[in-house]
């Protein structure tokens, strides 16, 4: 969307639109991440632009609504890059060659971890570490020798899933703290009731999977 904005003159579109076009912000995510999002094979085949671009506006202007400041949005929406980009990669790094080279300290960036690391503003090298190394400590207390081994494949691909996954839950729940704080009333309109308050907050989409997953059923319950 931001690169959309940043090509596009068009000065008909709301205010959305022109802090995307005219945000720092904005601009670095798109040069951070517009060519691998753009490439994206989980991303590929979804709905019309057209459509995604009205979504993206929805949700931005919600966001804005619930309390959140435009840095903040670009922050969630830069988040959230990481957490495609490091799910993209993981089939990715299932490959015997791609865990090879990352043993062997090669530097190529075929499976994306120099963008999530820019995203996440983490040094690539310790993140990479981090995914390809495991850290065993030997011998006893007073003698304790730390050695790595490189991890196969598929831990690589499932250690990479899993922070992704991690990354996103952090963020739903942040968002989650956010939108109960700004729905609640002020303290001074609940003491006529002895301070008990109940909120309800509805989580509109997870019925529509065709196939729910324990997650969903503990979120909707």
């Amino acid at each position: 969307a931001a690169s959309w904005a940043s090509t596009t003159p068009d000065t008909s579109r709301g205010p959305v639109w022109a802090r995307l076009r005219h945000g720092k912000e904005w601009d670095d995510l798109t040069h951070i991440c517009g060519a691998a999002l753009g490439e994206s094979r989980r991303l590929s085949g979804g709905p019309a632009q057209a459509e995604c671009l009205a979504a993206f506006e929805a949700l931005v202007e919600g966001m804005l609504g619930a309390g959140l400041r435009h840095g903040e949005v670009a922050e969630c929406c830069r988040l959230v890059a990481a957490v495609c980009i490091l799910a993209d990669g993981a089939g990715a790094a299932c490959s015997d060659a791609a865990a090879a080279a990352a043993a062997y300290g090669e530097s190529s960036d075929a499976d994306g971890l120099d963008i999530a690391a820019a995203l996440l503003r983490v040094d690539a090298g310790a993140l990479r570490t981090f995914l390809t190394h495991a850290e065993l400590s030997v011998g006893a207390a007073l003698r304790r020798e730390r050695l790595q081994r490189a991890r196969s494949a598929r831990e690589v691909a499932t250690l990479r899933a899993s922070v992704a996954q991690e990354l996103y839950t952090s963020l739903f729940a942040w968002l989650t703290r956010l939108v109960a704080k700004g729905i609640s009333p002020p303290s001074a309109a609940t003491r006529g009731h002895g301070g008990r308050l109940l909120g309800l907050l509805d989580l509109y989409g997870f019925e529509v999977f065709e196939a729910n997953g324990f997650e969903q059923f503990l979120i909707n319950y």
